[in-house]
């Protein structure tokens, strides 16, 4: 029994005096906490209420009680009184106006005779606050119907009171979805390649007959950078083309998703980002490859990069990709990859844009295969000195 204690006692020691072995047991905990609070503040966000938000609400034929029962709903709003249906439903569907409450004519007056009038409230479900304003005043008319046991006529018949189109709904949720799926398959696909290249002709002993070639490092490290690249790559176009074909399954069937709306331009534009966003990553990992000095090593080092693309891959969710930006997003490595995306399949995208985020990308991989000839010139590092 004490020789089992003291092999037991052995091995502890090496696992807690070992930074990097204790960072790779301690650090997943911590960003999966870090990930799951920044989606749980996202969803609160998106569709919680707004308190500094204040929700406009167009109404026609209201009742009396409907302004003093808007108030028990908390929301910061303003009434618009509106004579002009159509229009008013142009301006929830534009965004100007989040939400239409449209009262049947004389509506009192037929709840005075035991008559169900009817009521309309039309909202655009890709507007957020037009969505939470709307789920507030549904339960609210519904609430008053129960309490004065009338039923009235809530957004009865066959036609739609939701003025979001079809593809504006498709782009929402595959916003929503496929730019964060994407940039963790191209991390994984440029981690699955990269991180045993270099690490691993280190522990085989092979870098050494690699570096004593008549080639330039900075060449060595381009072709290596390259090749990497390519087997990535297709790793990544091969994820991309299944993610895009079980996409409407993914989403709650194929009348939910319409891929059509889609032309060449963008497709193209998604191929652009994905190409600099892989060779980016393959620049990462390289140099974690690199530096680290087995392929086991490599992983574990490169796990906290994956935990950061995750969170990078959850902010496109939030920032849309479209005009709103700030200019210098796109300069931000990752980001501004999310954010193209993003861009792209929100039909909201500034060409501009992507110019800065493909110039900035080519930039941070010219400085990273500068990075990693120069770890190919220390033979510290290399040999694991």
């Amino acid at each position: 029994m004490s020789k089992i204690f003291t092999v037991m006692k052995k091995e502890l020691k090496r696992f807690f005096t070992d930074k990097r072995l204790l960072a790779s047991l301690l650090l997943p905990g911590i960003m999966i906490f870090v990930i799951y609070s920044f989606m749980g503040s996202f969803f609160s966000n998106m569709f919680g209420e707004d308190k500094d938000k204040k929700y406009i609400i167009s109404q026609i034929n209201a009742p009396s009680f409907f302004s003093e029962d808007l108030k028990l709903t908390g929301l910061n709003y303003e009434i618009n009184e509106k004579r002009d249906k159509e229009k008013a439903k142009e301006e929830v569907k534009e965004k100007t106006s989040d939400l239409l409450v449209v009262f049947e004519e004389g509506f009192e007056q037929k709840l005075a005779d035991g008559l169900t009038p009817s009521v309309e409230i039309w909202y655009n479900t890709v507007n957020t606050p037009s969505q939470t304003v709307y789920n507030a005043v549904y339960g609210l008319i519904y609430s008053r119907s129960v309490e004065i046991k009338t039923k009235f006529v809530l957004n009865g018949g066959e036609e739609s009171y939701d003025l979001a189109t079809k593809e504006e709904t498709s782009a929402m949720l595959i916003t929503m979805m496929l730019p964060f799926i994407l940039m963790i398959f191209l991390f994984t696909g440029a981690m699955a390649v990269a991180t045993e290249s270099i690490a691993g002709e280190k522990e085989r002993g092979t870098i050494a007959t690699l570096l004593v070639t008549p080639i330039k490092r900075s060449s060595l490290a381009l072709g290596k950078i390259l090749a990497l690249s390519i087997t990535a790559i297709l790793s990544s176009f091969v994820s991309f083309i299944g993610v895009i074909a079980s996409l409407p399954k993914l989403l709650g069937g194929t009348d939910n998703i319409n891929m059509g709306m889609y032309g060449a331009g963008t497709y193209f534009g998604v191929l652009g980002v994905i190409i600099v966003t892989v060779v980016l990553f393959t620049v990462v990992l390289s140099i974690i490859s690199a530096l680290a000095k087995s392929v086991k090593e490599a992983s574990q080092l490169a796990l906290p990069v994956m935990f950061a693309v995750m969170l990078v891959g959850i902010s496109s969710m939030i920032g849309g990709g479209g005009a709103n930006q700030r200019f210098w997003a796109y300069l931000i490595p990752v980001y501004n990859s999310s954010q193209c995306l993003s861009g792209l399949f929100s039909l909201s995208f500034d060409p501009l844009f992507f110019l800065i985020t493909v110039l900035s990308d080519i930039a941070f991989i010219a400085l990273g295969v500068y990075i990693l000839a120069k770890i190919f010139n220390s033979e510290k590092i290399i040999y694991n000195k």
